[in-house]
């Protein structure tokens, strides 16, 4: 018996637009299966095994090619790495604002090429930061990641409902409290580690 090639009309590339359009027409990555992919490819499922050995190989290749999109390595070209980074923070917010980016993320580590350069970028940035380059990373992807994660799970707006809805006068911070400012807490984050603007007029 023959082994198993790949197809001349099929790739990798079409198999991850299949499932990309699947991902955004359902918001999550829970819930669609690698037969619902094969069908959007137009084959069988056994078909994508050449391709991906499964469906989180799917998912993962994806995702990193989400984080690609933040084109990162341009960013080491400008004169002030703290502008750079609420640059990078503004991407990022968009790219996380994609149907289904934080769910491929939060399937588990992404470690592809484009993951790798946006590593690279931010620690090449933060090489003047008072804390070390990794740590430096570790908290602008904590915080990039995590306060995506929280509003995407709905942690934000359901506070805020129970908090137009309901009295909570035990909890008068929480009844008070402003919009979220993304662009305060970059700045703030970027300040505790040292990275200070240096084109602003002092």
């Amino acid at each position: 018996m023959a082994a198993r090639g790949p197809r001349g009309d099929i790739t990798q590339a079409r198999i991850l637009r299949a499932a990309d359009r699947l991902l955004v027409e359902n918001g999550r990555a829970e819930g669609i299966s690698l037969r619902m992919v094969a069908s959007e490819v137009g084959v069988a499922v056994n078909a994508l095994y050449t391709y991906f050995p499964s469906l989180d190989a799917i998912w993962h290749d994806l995702a990193d090619e989400r984080l690609g999109r933040l084109q990162p390595a341009g960013l080491l070209a400008r004169p002030c790495a703290h502008c750079a980074l609420l640059e990078l923070a503004d991407r990022a917010m968009a790219v996380l604002a994609a149907p289904g980016t934080v769910s491929l993320l939060r399937r588990g580590p992404v470690l592809g090429r484009c993951s790798f350069v946006l590593s690279e970028t931010i620690m090449t940035l933060t090489e003047d930061a008072c804390v070390d380059p990794r740590d430096a990373h570790d908290l602008v992807v904590g915080w990039f990641y995590g306060s995506s994660v929280l509003e995407g799970e709905g942690w934000t707006s359901g506070t805020d409902a129970i908090r137009d809805t309901e009295p909570i006068a035990e909890f008068p911070r929480i009844a008070g409290r402003s919009d979220p400012d993304r662009r305060q807490q970059a700045e703030a984050l970027l300040r505790g580690i040292g990275l200070i603007c240096s084109t602003k007029d002092t």
